[in-house]
């Protein structure tokens, strides 16, 4: 099942957020950070918590004072008095227990966590919600919550909201900065993509100071020497193969005129080859400097498609094709293009089985472009061979013979047509199942 254009865009960017180093520091420092402030918080309660402090020691005065003022037994209405002075609520548990005050409106009783306890008074509390126990005797004793009021709630709010967006403010600032600091590790990783994709003049910037501007320069000097060495390769290539043109020329006249009655059949063959190997040595070191290379006008690629695909109607398995009916417009070199897609489709209906389901080929169109897939029900390619399956002279099996394996050019020169044309290839394929190869153009 194959994504949409949108939907490749979207999962390219989360998997980009996700890889970022710059996301990781970002997220590793902020962890740091909220570790600390949480240790030094804890670290900090407890002490309030657990020793006699100032704050604490109010708190027992208070709780004495409102112990004295239900009196001693505890008197019901006078307790009833108190919780209309400010809301909280008052629990007798002894002979007759009873209880006032705020009875319905919940009390955080699941979550107090034990203050400061001392002469028989026992204190928790949670934010500003604070429960007093006072022991009068065994097994009785005065409970009073208190509540936190409307000027506390709308205090704590208030510090959870600023502290979330001071949060969020220093994140993003963070964030930023350590952008702004790394940002030569996102210079180098586009400038490695582009010489992967053969773009061997790219440099990166070397602004800066440090190991990132060293790492930038050495990126610059190592492809600069790379880029010298693969033009030499390709002009060496080029001139070997123009030369090579001249005396397979002559050898081929000279069989021509050789006697009839010499068998000469294996020889023209492996001449034959040679001159295909060498043509699209040639065709390749064209398109790569750029030297009578592809000629592009306004084409009909669902007209290219059928045509090409004609061209093989009557190879077994046989071959289906999916096409639109519109005519789907793009400038591309209409011979070029056909050269790469006859190599796919020949690879296609050479390594299935006669027996097996037609190679398809089919154009689909999107927003931003449209997708060329063939697809076959063949042997299949290793997972291990996929990724160098376009590499000059290289063949999945070894053991083939050239009649049947070739010399490991055809593919090559198809990603260099396609990339000519600005456009890319996936392969996708399972041992037994098949391949399917799709060329993707983008506008």
């Amino acid at each position: 099942m194959f994504l949409s254009g949108k939907e490749m865009k979207m999962v390219r960017v989360c998997r980009k957020i996700r890889q970022s180093l710059f996301t990781k520091l970002a997220l590793v420092l902020i962890m740091g950070v909220v570790a600390i402030n949480a240790v030094t918080m804890h670290l900090y309660t407890n002490q309030k918590r657990e020793h006699d402090t100032t704050l604490n020691q109010g708190l027992m005065q208070y709780a004495r004072h409102l112990a004295k003022h239900v009196g001693t037994p505890p008197d019901r209405n006078k307790a009833e008095a108190l919780t209309l002075q400010r809301p909280m609520r008052i629990t007798y548990a002894g002979k007759q227990s009873w209880v006032v005050g705020e009875t319905e409106n919940p009390f955080p009783e699941r979550f107090l966590v034990p203050r400061f306890t001392q002469d028989g008074i026992e204190i928790l509390n949670l934010h500003e919600n604070y429960r007093l126990r006072v022991s009068l005797a065994p097994n009785e004793h005065l409970t009073f919550d208190l509540f936190a009021t409307e000027a506390e709630q709308s205090a704590l709010r208030q510090f959870g909201f600023y502290s979330l967006i001071g949060s969020c403010l220093i994140m993003l600032a963070v964030y930023f900065v350590l952008r702004h600091l790394l940002r030569p590790i996102e210079w180098l990783t586009e400038g490695a993509k582009s010489v992967r994709d053969g773009k061997l003049d790219t440099r990166v910037q070397t602004r800066g100071s440090g190991q990132l501007r060293d790492l930038c320069e050495t990126f610059n000097q190592m492809a600069t020497r790379l880029e010298a060495l693969v033009t030499g390769q390709r002009d060496l290539l080029l001139g070997v193969s123009h030369e090579l043109r001249t005396p397979l020329t002559r050898l081929k006249l000279r069989f021509e005129m050789m006697d009839t009655e010499v068998d000469t059949s294996s020889i023209k063959q492996d001449v034959r080859q040679m001159e295909s190997m060498i043509t699209s040595l040639l065709e390749t070191a064209k398109m790569h400097h750029g030297a009578d290379g592809i000629r592009l006008q306004s084409t009909d690629m669902a007209q290219l498609v059928v045509d090409v695909a004609y061209g093989y109607r009557t190879r077994p398995p046989g071959i289906v094709s999916d096409v639109p009916e519109e005519p789907i417009m793009a400038t591309v070199d209409p011979e070029k293009m056909a050269m790469a897609l006859n190599t796919l489709l020949d690879n296609a209906l050479k390594y299935s089985a006669p027996d097996s389901p037609p190679v398809e080929i089919s154009l689909r169109e999107r927003n931003d472009g449209f997708n060329i897939i063939i697809k076959d029900h063949g042997i299949g390619i290793p997972e291990e061979s996929i990724d160098h399956l376009f590499d000059p002279f290289y063949r999945v099996d070894e053991s083939r013979t050239r009649a049947t394996g070739g010399y490991g050019l055809g593919l090559y020169l198809c990603q260099t047509i396609i990339k000519a044309h600005k456009a890319h290839i996936d392969v996708e394929s399972s041992l037994g199942v098949g391949t399917t190869f799709r060329v993707i153009f983008q506008s």
